[in-house]
């Protein structure tokens, strides 16, 4: 799953694959000046592929060489020459780019995915001797009924025209019909829609009918033809609700348990499993060592995931599969934000959630605008294991948690907080803002209640009462609802709290930093 800000470079991995192994033979005259950096089309462009498994080691393209663009070697390691279309389908690579475009993707041409799928009908009939030898038989007979009159006469006056065109050549001509050529077997077949039980076009509906349709012959190409084909789609979340969405990601992890690999690139929540941290890549653009503008992909594996967690809970039993089931039941759909975020703020709980965004947008920090996720852990104990997902894919965190302590469960969390964070361990750390956390003085209540009482004797109670009577609020219930009331009502006094201001600067510059 590639995932990352709009401009990172997804698209263009998955386009270096399909200009690699996809649908057109890799020739340095398929390149536009937009595949060039900056167009210049004096710099050279190279695109490898390693592959695991099979009878290929890489398959690489460099204009730098320019007799022989094309490098491909097998396991042995060595050259593999002519690179031919059979070699090709090998490892064909099918690809739905974010177009959608129906024309291409159901084309007849050979390298299309629906040029591909006709390729193994025609070649399992090919195959079968005793259906292909049916298959003939009856096609003489329709051929035979094909031959009216009127294409008698026709082939005749084509004959004699012929004829007398040519009278000292010894050549004669006659109509065959071709329908056993290879190419015309299976060429006929078009998806055709059925709406109240009469038929139309594909082209005749709308664009969203059409890409669940490219969709459906994605999988079905998948599901039908190949139990190890490469497969590569763009954002599948496109005319897709969320509940689609899921269903199709579900369909999707079906073909990858069959031996299929998919490259997927998403700007949506919903084709992401934080639990399986191991598929995401993190695509980001920066710069590279001469301050030229790349892409780079950041990517862990469980077992570098499960390393982080033991090295913080030495004492803890884990393996793969016992953290990825704890994952998945802390697991929420906010969770997955941080993926796309340049910043994630990792908080305890809603009502830091819920209030701090309100604040930091009054401060001069919108959340969205400077792609600041926050997400709550839904509780102190789940923070680490939070902060190690994103501290895998290198996703820059900020982290807030309160130290308040009723239970000897909540000071071991405490102080496994304070070893995530390098800091010395106590059953309750001291209150404080850094660079990269904050801890909150008790709790975010009591914290709030000290600096509004210090600016104003009574506020924090006055403001709690307001919100619970204004939103019908019984008490000591829907705190977050009251820190937002409360939050809002602040900020139209413009009287932010000092540890609030503290938070959102660290974060600001985090976010500046990235």
């Amino acid at each position: 799953m590639l995932v990352g800000a709009n401009n990172a470079g997804k698209t263009n991995i998955l386009s270096a694959m399909n200009f690699l192994i996809g649908d057109r033979y890799p020739m340095p005259g398929n390149l536009q000046d937009s595949d060039y950096y900056n167009r210049n089309t004096d710099l050279h462009i190279k695109i490898r592929i390693d592959f695991e498994h099979g009878y290929y080691r890489f398959i690489e393209f460099d204009t730098s060489r320019p007799q022989y663009p094309l490098n491909v070697q097998d396991v042995r390691g060595q050259p593999v020459r002519p690179f031919n279309n059979a070699m090709r389908e090998d490892m064909a690579f099918a690809y739905v780019d974010a177009s959608r475009n129906f024309e291409k993707q159901f084309g007849a041409s050979r390298w299309s995915l629906f040029g591909q799928a006709l390729r193994f009908l025609h070649a399992e009939l090919r195959n079968d001797a005793a259906k292909l030898d049916a298959l003939r038989k009856s096609l003489g007979e329709a051929h035979q009924l094909m031959e009216t009159d009127l294409y008698k006469g026709f082939e005749q006056h084509l004959r004699e025209a012929f004829a007398a065109q040519l009278k000292t050549a010894r050549y004669d001509v006659s109509f065959e019909f071709r329908t056993m050529e290879e190419t015309n077997l299976y060429r006929s077949l078009f998806p055709t829609l059925v709406e109240r039980g009469s038929p139309r076009s594909p082209l005749e509906v709308g664009s969203g009918v059409r890409n669940v349709l490219v969709l459906a012959l994605f999988q079905a190409f998948a599901k039908s033809f190949r139990g190890d084909a490469v497969l590569g789609i763009e954002e599948p979340e496109l005319y897709l609700h969320p509940h689609a969405q899921r269903s199709l990601m579900r369909q999707f992890e079906e073909l990858a348990s069959a031996g299929n690999q998919i490259f997927i690139s998403s700007h949506s929540a919903h084709f992401l499993d934080v639990s399986r941290s191991d598929r995401i890549v993190l695509v980001e653009r920066c710069e590279d060592d001469e301050e030229e503008v790349c892409t780079q992909v950041a990517i862990t594996s469980g077992e570098e995931l499960l390393a982080l967690r033991k090295a913080l809970h030495p004492g803890r039993e884990m393996t793969v599969e016992s953290m990825r089931s704890f994952i998945r039941n802390i697991r929420t759909a906010e969770m997955t934000e941080a993926y796309f975020a340049r910043v994630v703020v990792v908080v305890e709980g809603a009502t830091e959630r819920e209030a701090l965004p309100i604040y930091a947008k009054a401060l001069g920090l919108d959340f969205d605008q400077a792609g600041v996720s926050i997400v709550g852990a839904g509780s102190t104990s789940a923070i680490d294991t939070l902060v190690h997902l994103y501290e895998a894919h290198a996703i820059r965190r900020y982290i807030i948690f309160d130290n308040d302590v009723e239970n000897d469960q909540e000071k071991t969390t405490n102080r496994t907080l304070c070893r995530l964070l390098a800091q010395p361990e106590a059953d309750v750390p001291p209150a404080q803002i850094h660079n990269d956390f904050a801890i909150v003085d008790g709790n975010w209540e009591k914290q709030f209640q000290a600096e509004l009482d210090a600016m104003e004797v009574g506020l924090y109670a006055k403001l709690e009462g307001d919100a619970r009577a204004a939103l019908g609020i019984a008490p000591r219930r829907n705190k977050p609802l009251v820190a937002r009331f409360i939050a809002e009502n602040l900020i139209e006094r413009g009287m932010p709290p000092p540890f609030v201001r503290s938070i959102v600067e660290k974060i600001a510059a985090k976010a500046a930093a990235a």
